[in-house]
This record gives structure tokens, C-alpha cells and sequence, in this order.
């Protein structure tokens, strides 16, 4: 059983939105209601005549590093003489009440000079484009590789794709507590995925050393990657120093979804081309990521999609640019799929338009090209080790059977596959691990990690690694705080490895030390004796690729999946409805196979849902357009169609226990099978996600319904 489960089901678990503590103070933050601005002053005189007000903290009280972020230091703690985007952080209000602090916001005044908003990414590289980026340049990260030789193929495709801006859209709003620790130094409790990096930041803002900052793992409602940039933190520990009381602060849904970081937009050029048979002989890719104001995670999120771009597949000749540009747009940053997600859709729908150019079945034309295990990706060259067969996932698609009732009246039916890979850890040359400490007495084993638990159930599955190695003892979890040892971020699907292979090291040792034998037996500890082991988990190494070719071996490991949708779509009004959806993948070994089911089934939706509902608008002053769950939609229980998952099981050598993480891989693939569900279904070419009603519905023009027409590029291909 999960550690957290009947905590959640009685309602007993302790969220960081119910966090408070005697004396406490409430924080608001004043926003930037432009999208581009100079900011000339920041007037409170009023907001401080409301009845309980504080005070309001402004960028010239912030006393160490004025800018943070979780890869590039360039965001600002609090507006620093301009504004980048709507919703930036100008002041942060302090009261005795919520409501108090609430309207001290709503009453602060900046004074705000106008600049050319840049929203357009397209834009963004223009040499007449707004400068949004920190040193006067609008470009983030920029890859490019080219192997091969220039042979193409006799039939090509050339598409252009677009996807849309998905949100994290957990349950459970940004929210913390920051405490004085009476000796210079802040305690903050607040709902994260990765407390050192969270640290640091803070550490750096306040302009104190690391030590004297610690952060504590509150609650987490839902995660997804949207808590990896710091939000409220630095906001709430400035406070509580300056004011020497406990500092609280809780969103409000529509500040949540502007506060932290979207999935990056994307526009991305294919052209694939095969020999007649089906063979791929060339692929030229053009990729386009709107990082919006700030660099957040757009490097990292461009090199997976870079060298993700041509999927699992053997394709002789590749050419691909990817970028992320700065705009004036919502930042944009991790999302489970982390730029995998969005290559997926574009390569698996190009895959399908060349299968139709060449009236061949889209799933023998995967077939005869992809990769087996042992060869080289077409991108970095590395080897596609440590998995199945790509060709064996489908086999696990093809063995559910479909649906066996018909669609109702009136009604089209559309069936569509996809396979999407992605990296599980971090890789690209960083170090990838995790430590951990045990604890054990008569009484039991204590797990002290610095792991974050948010969701996927990394605490179940630490306990059953150790109860693996010890035999079933009592296991208890120590708060997970900055303290204990560094375990990184519960991010990049990298958690069952990192500190999963931690806790195996230290589940051995701590078993030799207590004799060698499984179980075993701890009553042989006296009273008020115990045995402490501190163990560290590093995973396999990995390299950069080279910047000048590309080539390299960037990768721990692979994830692979594959998904089959089954769409009903009402041609007349565009609407759709997910009949089936059956996701397989390689997740290596699976320790807690229950575990493994719900991530699979998770994702899988989560994919659907970005495919048909998922979006937050951006108009044309730079404003997102969700407001809370009745503007931003999610699918319900209702929406949710038959999921089947099934796990495949390859078991990497190299890894403990063969596991893989497995958290992103069902995000990866699902969306482009709804996509190509849809477009069997409608004849339509669904060039972006999520699907609008207008892509979906059909007339009686034959030219509307022509599937090459609103989703051919005649411009040719950046190169």
C-alpha cells in the first residue's frame, strides 16, 4: 500500500494549502497587468491604509541575487525597472489577513510605461523583433545536426504542426509557509519538486549561505513538472526574515495557472520522404519553441525534443534546427513530456501523411522502419540500448481487441496509432543520483529521503526495495527536508532510478551489517540502539553530444511507448469522443505493477486531454485566457474512455532491478494517436493539438475536407 494512501482518502493529509502557524502574516502578489513595460515606480500608499496592512516588498528590498531560475539565473524575484509578461511579480504585499493583504494587491499602483509587446515567436529572430531577452537577444538555445547523405527519397511529405500551451493544472494552487528561525536564518514548507535546487535559489536571493536556509517537502496536490520553478518561495522567506513572523500564501486558481510555467508552444516543419516500398530515406525538420519571457527549462526542453525529433526510427539522411525564442507570451517550461510531447505528434502525423502519399498502411510503414535494439538513433547515433523491440510494442497494441460496439448514428469512427521515445534521467553529460539514509532500531527501518513525493509514488516503491533486500520490517518515512542528503529533482522520470538504486545500496549494507541474512532480524538491537547507513546511487554516465555534429551518448536510458486511440467524432458540430484508449511501454522491470498501471493510465489521458481540450489562449495583449477549471478543460471522469495499459517488460542491465522511470512516457505518444484517430475518422488533416471544432467538422466542399490542404508548407525548410 501506498505510505500516503489513507491519508488522502480520510482527508488527514497534510497539503501545503492548509499551512499555518500562531503569528502568522499573509502575502499577496501584485502582478503586472501588461505584457511589456517599463516599470518607472511602485506607489503603496494606499494599499497600506487598508485596515491590517504591513507592508509591501518591492525588488530593492530583496538584499542578494535579484534574478533566480531553475537552468538560467535571468527572472527576476520581484519586476526590477521592467515587466516581461502579464502576471510578472511586481510587489508582494503583507497583512495581518488574507483578505487584507488580498486587496492591499488589488491597491498598490505601479506606474508602468508601455513597450511593444513581441508575441508573434515567429518574430522573435526578426532583426526589427522587440528585445525581450536579458542580453538584448531573442534566442534561448539553438541545436542543429545534420548526418547523411543528400539522397531523398521518391515520394516526400512536407507538413507544417502546430501544438498548443497545456498547463500542469494540478489540483492543489501554489502555496507555503516560511518561518524566522530565530538565528538569521527562514524554514520554508512548501509543495516542490526538488528542494536543494529550490534552495539554492533562495539561498542566492536572500544572500544567504546555503545552511542557513531549509526547506521542508509540504503536501503535494499534483505536480507534472509545474513546481520545478520557484514561485512564492523567495517571496515568503524575504518576508518572514523582514518581519520576524511566519509568512503564509495561497494562489488563487487563476494566479496559479499565470504563476508558474506552461508547456512550450510549438510550430514544427517536417519533411519526410521513402523510397516506394516505404523505406524513410531523409528527414529535414524546422522546430520553434515559444519559451515566452523568461529561459526557465526552453535548453533542456529543446535538446530532448532535438534529439527526439526523428523518433525510433531509421532514417538514413536527418537535418533538424531546433529553437526556443523569447516573447513577451507566458513563460514556457517543464511539462511531463518535456518537449518530447510535441516532436511525437509531429513526427508520428508526418509518418502517416507519407502512408497515405504512398497508399500504404501506416502501421507497416513503422514497421519496416523502426529501429531495432542495438541500432543507432538518427540523431545522436547513440545505441538504443537497455530496451525492447520498438516493433514488439505494437504487437502489444494489435493483441487488444477493439471496441466492439459500433459507433452510434451519425457518427464517424477513427482508429490511430503512435510510438513516441524519450530519455528517462537526466543525462546530456549531468550527474544523475540520489542519496539516502536508514535508520534502523528494533522497532523498524527508517527511510530518510530527500526524494519528493509528489504523486508517482516514490515512497511505495523505496519501501519495497528495502523490504526486497531486509524482509518485511515495519518501514517509516522521515520528513523529507533540505537537509538530508541531495536526491535531485522528482523530475525527468528519474526517481526509481536515482533513488531507488540509493536505497538498494543501503538496504545491502544495512543487511550485512545486521548479519547478512534476509530477514532480518532487528530484535536483536537493544533499546535505544540503532544502526544508521547513508548510502549514494550514481546512475551510468552520459556525454553531451558534440556541438558541431551532434553525435554523442546523452542518454541513461529510453523510454518507449506506444498508444492506439479510438475516437467517435459528430462531423456536423466537431465534437469527439475517445472510445479506447490501450497505451503499452517499456518500463524496463516493474517494481509495483499497480503503480505502473495508474502512471500509464494517467498520462495516457493527460495526452488525450491535451489533444482535444487542453489550451490556455494567449490574445492579443499577451493575456493567458484560463481563469480557473470552467475555462481551462480538463478531461472529467465522464470524458475518460476505456484505458488499457500494458506493461512491457525488457528489464535494463544496467539499472537496479532492470527498472526505468516511466512517469512521462504515457504523455509522450498519446496525443498523436488521438490526433491520427482523428483524422481517420474526418478525413481532415488536424494540423495542431489540440484539435479545434473547426478541424474536426466537415462540409460537402470536397476542397475542405482535401486532408493536404490546410497542412501543406510550400516555405521551404529553415536549414
Amino acid at each position: 500500500m501506498r505510505p500516503d494512501a489513507v491519508a488522502k482518502l480520510t482527508g488527514e493529509f497534510g497539503y501545503a494549502t492548509e499551512l499555518h502557524a500562531p503569528g502568522e502574516l499573509h502575502g499577496a502578489t501584485v502582478r503586472s497587468p501588461v505584457a511589456a513595460a517599463d516599470l518607472l515606480g511602485v506607489e503603496t500608499a494606499e494599499a497600506m491604509r487598508v485596515r491590517g496592512a504591513y507592508r509591501v516588498l518591492t525588488i530593492a528590498d530583496v538584499p542578494g541575487a535579484r534574478r533566480v531560475g531553475v537552468k538560467t539565473p535571468d527572472q527576476p524575484v520581484l519586476a526590477d525597472g521592467r515587466v516581461r509578461h502579464h502576471g510578472e511579480p511586481i510587489a508582494f504585499a503583507l497583512a495581518e489577513t488574507a483578505e487584507a493583504a488580498r486587496r492591499m494587491a488589488l491597491l498598490v499602483r505601479p506606474i508602468l510605461r508601455p513597450r511593444p509587446a513581441l508575441l508573434d515567436p515567429e518574430r522573435a529572430l526578426d532583426a526589427d523583433a522587440p528585445r525581450v531577452g536579458p542580453d538584448g537577444s531573442n534566442l534561448v538555445h539553438r541545436l542543429r545536426l545534420a548526418h547523411g547523405t543528400a539522397r531523398r527519397g521518391a515520394t516526400g511529405v512536407r507538413r507544417r504542426w502546430r501544438t498548443g500551451r497545456q498547463d500542469a493544472a494540478f489540483l492543489a494552487p501554489e502555496a507555503g509557509l516560511a518561518l524566522p528561525d530565530g538565528a538569521g536564518g527562514v524554514v520554508l514548507r512548501v509543495a516542490t519538486q526538488d528542494l536543494h535546487h529550490d534552495r539554492a535559489q533562495i539561498a542566492a536571493a536572500l544572500g544567504l549561505p546555503e545552511e542557513r536556509v531549509r526547506v521542508e517537502l509540504a503536501g503535494v496536490g499534483g505536480a507534472f513538472g509545474g513546481r520545478e520553478d520557484i514561485t512564492v518561495h523567495v517571496h515568503l522567506c524575504l518576508a518572514a526574515l523582514l518581519s520576524g513572523r511566519p509568512v503564509r500564501a495561497l494562489y488563487s486558481r487563476a494566479e496559479s495557472f499565470g504563476a508558474h510555467p506552461s508547456r512550450h508552444p510549438a510550430i514544427m516543419t517536417y519533411e519526410l520522404t521513402a523510397d516506394p516500398d516505404g523505406t524513410f530515406v531523409s528527414l529535414a525538420a524546422d522546430l520553434l519553441f515559444d519559451g515566452g519571457a523568461y529561459a526557465s527549462t526552453s535548453k533542456a526542453v529543446v535538446g530532448v525534443a532535438h534529439y527526439f525529433a526523428a523518433g525510433p526510427y531509421r532514417i538514413p539522411r536527418v537535418e533538424i534546427t531546433t529553437r526556443a525564442v523569447y516573447t513577451n507570451n507566458p513563460v514556457a517550461g517543464a511539462l511531463r513530456g518535456f518537449g518530447a510531447t510535441q516532436v511525437c505528434f509531429a513526427m508520428e502525423s508526418t509518418v502517416d501523411a507519407l502512408a497515405a502519399e504512398l497508399g500504404l498502411d501506416p502501421a507497416d510503414v513503422r514497421r519496416r522502419n523502426l529501429l531495432e535494439p542495438g541500432e543507432p538513433l538518427a540523431t545522436s547515433g547513440q545505441a538504443l540500448a537497455g530496451v525492447a523491440a520498438p516493433a514488439s510494442l505494437l504487437d502489444a497494441l494489435a493483441a487488444v481487441p477493439l471496441p466492439a460496439a459500433t459507433p452510434a448514428p451519425g457518427l464517424r469512427r477513427g482508429v490511430g496509432v503512435a510510438v513516441g521515445i524519450k530519455s528517462a534521467g537526466l543525462g546530456d553529460g549531468r550527474p544523475e543520483g540520489a542519496g539516502i539514509v536508514l535508520r534502523a532500531d528494533r522497532h523498524g527501518v527508517e527511510i530518510a529521503t530527500a526524494a519528493p513525493e509528489v504523486g508517482q509514488g516514490v515512497r511505495a516503491v523505496l519501501a519495497q526495495i528495502v523490504t526486497e533486500c531486509l524482509g518485511p520490517v515495519p518501514i517509516t518515512f522521515a520528513d523529507s527536508t533540505s537537509a538530508l542528503p541531495a536526491s535531485g529533482g522528482s523530475k525527468a522520470s528519474r526517481q526509481t532510478m536515482a533513488s531507488g538504486g540509493a536505497a538498494l545500496r543501503a538496504a545491502t549494507r544495512l543487511r550485512q551489517r545486521l548479519g547478512g541474512a534476509t530477514p532480518v532480524d532487528l530484535s536483536a538491537l537493544g533499546d535505544g540502539t540503532s544502526i544508521v547507513v547513508e548510502e549514494r546511487y550514481d546512475a551510468p554516465p552520459t556525454a553531451a553530444p558534440d556541438p558541431r555534429t551532434g553525435r554523442g551518448d546523452p542518454h541513461i536510458a529510453f523510454q518507449l511507448t506506444a498508444h492506439r486511440a479510438v475516437v467517435d467524432v459528430n462531423p456536423a458540430l466537431g465534437t469527439a469522443r475517445v472510445v479506447q484508449l490501450v497505451a503499452a511501454q517499456d518500463v524496463g522491470r516493474a517494481l509495483n505493477p499497480a503503480l505502473v498501471r495508474g502512471q500509464l493510465a494517467g498520462g495516457t489521458v493527460q495526452g488525450a486531454g491535451f489533444a482535444l481540450l487542453e489550451e490556455i489562449p494567449v490574445d492579443a495583449d499577451g493575456r493567458g485566457g484560463a481563469a480557473g477549471f470552467g475555462t481551462y478543460l480538463l478531461p472529467a471522469a465522464v470524458d475518460v474512455p476505456e484505458v488499457i495499459p500494458v506493461i512491457v517488460e525488457s528489464g535494463d542491465p544496467r539499472l537496479p532491478f532492470g527498472a526505468k522511470g516511466v512517469g512521462e512516457g504515457p504523455l509522450i505518444s498519446s496525443p498523436a494517436a488521438v490526433a491520427a484517430a482523428l483524422r481517420a475518422a474526418t478525413g481532415r488533416p488536424v494540423a495542431r493539438i489540440p484539435a479545434h471544432p473547426e478541424d474536426l467538422a466537415t462540409s460537402h466542399d470536397p476542397a475542405a475536407t482535401a486532408p493536404a490542404a490546410a497542412a501543406e508548407e510550400p516555405a521551404a525548410v529553415d536549414g
